[in-house]
């Protein structure tokens, strides 16, 4: 994958980071509703997120309908993970009746209830979304094998933090920082191995556990690269710093 640099990242399309980093979060909140209803696992969620956050660092939030495309982000992720619920495909009319629920709540809210969903607008819904998936796919360069830090927290684990009672605890916690880390920009400009130390580490924080450096048996004072000799500390500290920085704006 391509990292870009963090300024880039920041300065995107002209809109204030802080914005941006709103707009995100309401991507990211969005994703997860359609998930939890559809039954979707956290690899495809990351994946569509990931997917959303990059195609809004090279085009404008007032330019696309964030939510149609954060609706096709997500079908497409389930595409490209061969996703089954229950051993089936999530078909196109599913994702755009998912979308019409959630985002008519989202909108007016639980008490009003949304237009019926009949054959016209759901017409209407694939239109929008299929086109979202093509922009989505042309502004990914048709690359969408996303690394993500999920698939590295094992591993990262098992070197860091090797005698801890609770590894099913501390996992949880490390899964809940990766799937917030996209909020961030952190996995679209740093390395992502480094993003998943730097979730790992934000774990043990809130699990109250010793740092990686007072567990570490040899090279205590360069403990990351037990994980990788390629890791550095600075783009680790980055990647902390920008996942904080979404949570303190979401």
């Amino acid at each position: 994958m391509k990292i870009f640099p963090e300024e880039e990242c920041r300065r995107a399309v002209g809109l204030p980071f802080e914005i941006q980093q709103q707009l995100r979060s309401g991507d990211f909140a969005f994703i997860t509703e359609m998930g939890r209803q559809l039954q979707i696992d956290e690899n495809v969620l990351c994946s569509a997120n990931y997917m959303v956050n990059l195609f809004f660092i090279r085009r404008s939030y007032l330019n696309y309908d964030r939510h149609i495309l954060s609706t096709a982000a997500l079908m497409l992720a389930c595409k490209t993970h061969n996703f089954r619920r229950q051993n089936k495909r999530i078909y196109p009319n599913t994702f755009a009746s998912t979308y019409h629920s959630v985002f008519h709540r989202r909108i007016h809210g639980a008490d009003r209830q949304p237009p019926v969903f009949d054959d016209a607008l759901k017409a209407e819904y694939l239109v929008k979304i299929f086109k979202a998936e093509f922009k989505l796919l042309k502004t990914l360069e048709f690359d969408v094998d996303i690394d993500l830090p999920l698939y590295y927290l094992e591993n990262v684990i098992s070197k860091l933090y090797t005698n801890i009672e609770d590894k099913n605890v501390f996992m949880t916690m490390s899964r809940v920082m990766a799937n917030e880390s996209m909020r961030s920009i952190a996995p679209l400009c740093i390395r992502t191995q480094a993003v998943a130390v730097a979730c790992v580490v934000l774990a043990g924080v809130i699990c109250n556990l010793p740092r990686p450096q007072n567990l570490v048996l040899i090279n205590a004072e360069s403990w990351w690269t037990v994980v990788s000799p390629d890791l550095t500390l600075q783009e680790i500290t980055q990647a902390i710093r920008l996942i904080m920085e979404a949570i303190t704006l979401k």
